[in-house]
């Protein structure tokens, strides 16, 4: 008889990383495992992207517009919460993989599922907030206790949680797998809503593309002021963003300001998009302007695309360019952003020398290797 694996998030596609890492273990496994992925937020989209043979469970199916902000406050309530522990319970799940810390952690400590396993994608050391969610740290540690393994998704994240909560006695490091093949594939498509694409090679103006939701993680505001001065200095090139606006926080409108305010032309905000691989195929340089990161899955596809990379210097950056060695790493300012563009300006060349080097570090990026370290924790 097949394990029965839950696997739960806040919710299914948002094009972040967690659901993308939720994405691709599932496929990897639906046909050896009886899945079943249970978000608070109901997505009718669901079998339009996962197969047939894995079951969907979500705890805001009939709620008026739901979403997982308001989501929260119908999961504290005790009546609603017990229904929903009751209704796992008696489903008799084997296995939990929470793919998330914060709310989605906190739920699954109530869940009588014999082998638990979490992953943490947040570096304590820049960004910790759960605090609300916990009450202290003494809290959240006795949580994390209650699986078998957190799984970190970089050496800094483990670090950050031991060195701003206590170390719970049950970290593991475990990169996230990426589907290289459907990365490569899905390159390959032509771009056609990029204006500068349909000039003469030679008129293109140096393009940096970055990809990610419009949230303050990502640092977009300090991005926008980097261009600002570069622009006012007369360099030719611009910036393609590739990212939705979340449903929840006011980074979205504070963009908006940004670019009001500075009258930047350069950046080049067109929303969500259900391929970026094609946008970043036709990058000259991947450039990341985030605040903090867990370890960055798109900066790894761009390394599978040999994408020249100039990143931020957050969680995992270093795990994979080293210290400026297979691609750039920026002080996370305006300052360290704007000299490090500048500095690729002004030398073409390095797109070629950090071209060739990030091609040999997408080595490392093997899916079916690092899905199966995960597989073991459980099978």
């Amino acid at each position: 008889m097949k394990k029965k694996l839950l696997v739960t998030n806040d919710i299914l596609l948002g094009g972040g990383g967690v659901e993308k890492l939720m994405y691709d273990l599932v496929w990897a496994w639906h046909e050896k495992y009886d899945i079943t992925i249970m978000t608070f937020d109901y997505d009718k989209r669901f079998y339009e992207y996962y197969p047939k043979d894995v079951k969907y469970l979500s705890l805001s199916k009939g709620i008026i517009k739901p979403n997982a902000e308001r989501g929260f406050w119908f999961w504290i309530r005790k009546p609603y919460r017990a229904i929903v522990e009751l209704m796992v319970n008696a489903m008799r799940f084997d296995v939990l993989l929470c793919m998330k810390d914060g709310w989605p952690l906190w739920r699954g400590v109530r869940y009588k599922i014999p082998v638990k396993f979490a992953w943490h994608h947040t570096d304590y050391n820049n960004y910790h907030s759960s605090n609300y969610i916990f009450g202290n740290e003494e809290n959240e540690v006795k949580a994390m206790q209650q699986y078998d393994n957190i799984i970190c998704v970089a050496q800094n994240v483990k670090k950050g949680i031991c060195d701003v909560i206590g170390d719970p006695g049950n970290l593991v490091v475990k990169y996230n797998p990426i589907n290289v093949d459907i990365v490569l594939k899905k390159s390959k498509e032509q771009v056609t809503d990029i204006e500068s694409m349909k000039l003469p090679e030679k008129d293109r103006p140096v393009r940096f593309v970055s990809v990610g939701r419009l949230n303050m993680q990502k640092g977009y505001t300090l991005l926008i002021e980097a261009a600002k001065k570069l622009e006012d200095e007369g360099y030719k090139f611009e910036i393609i963003v590739v990212g939705a606006k979340e449903k929840w926080g006011d980074e979205y409108e504070k963009i908006q300001i940004a670019l009001k305010e500075t009258g930047v032309k350069s950046c080049k905000f067109i929303g969500g998009r259900s391929n970026p691989y094609k946008y970043m195929a036709i990058a000259d340089w991947f450039i990341s302007s985030s605040i903090f990161e867990g370890y960055s899955l798109v900066s790894q596809e761009a390394a599978i695309l040999d994408i020249p990379m100039l990143l931020t210097d957050c969680s995992g950056v270093r795990e994979l360019l080293g210290d400026s060695e297979y691609g750039i790493v920026m002080p996370i300012d305006v300052d360290g952003i704007y000299n490090n563009m500048r500095r690729v300006l002004e030398n073409p060349e390095l797109r070629s020398y950090y071209k060739n080097k990030i091609s040999e570090r997408k080595e490392i990026i093997d899916f079916y290797k690092r899905a199966a370290e995960i597989e073991k924790l459980f099978s």
